[in-house]
């Protein structure tokens, strides 16, 4: 079992897109029970795609990804991305954008950097 942690940037960015897309909660909810297979920390497996899950930064104690966040009602080059990073059996949700919104990965991802350090060091 997998422990997913909020951060408070990601609440507020979620509760933003929830407003947006009504579908949004759902979509989180059915990703966490996707991961609790693809990250299980003692027999994982490949359920995700390679297209639409990046790895954004390795280190020795955690693994930042990205994700294209499946909603339903919207095309696929509508879909948010949720950063996230993976420790053990914690995955900690970090931030999320949508390109709706044009949005700078190298930013994102950079921020996102930042954000993990509040829970992993």
């Amino acid at each position: 079992m997998l422990n997913f942690i909020l951060h408070p940037c990601f609440e507020k960015e979620a509760a933003s897109l929830k407003r947006r897309f009504p579908f949004f909660a759902s979509g989180i909810e059915s990703f966490k029970r996707i991961c609790e297979v693809h990250f299980d920390p003692i027999n994982p497996k490949q359920v995700i795609a390679p297209s639409k899950l990046h790895r954004v930064k390795c280190s020795e104690s955690f693994t930042i990804w990205k994700i294209e966040l499946a909603v339903k009602n919207l095309r696929s080059n509508q879909f948010p991305r949720v950063w996230f990073a993976v420790r053990g059996a914690t995955i900690a949700f970090l931030c999320v954008a949508t390109h709706i919104d044009n949005h700078d990965n190298n930013a994102m991802d950079r921020k996102a950097e930042v954000l993990t350090s509040s829970f992993f060091n």
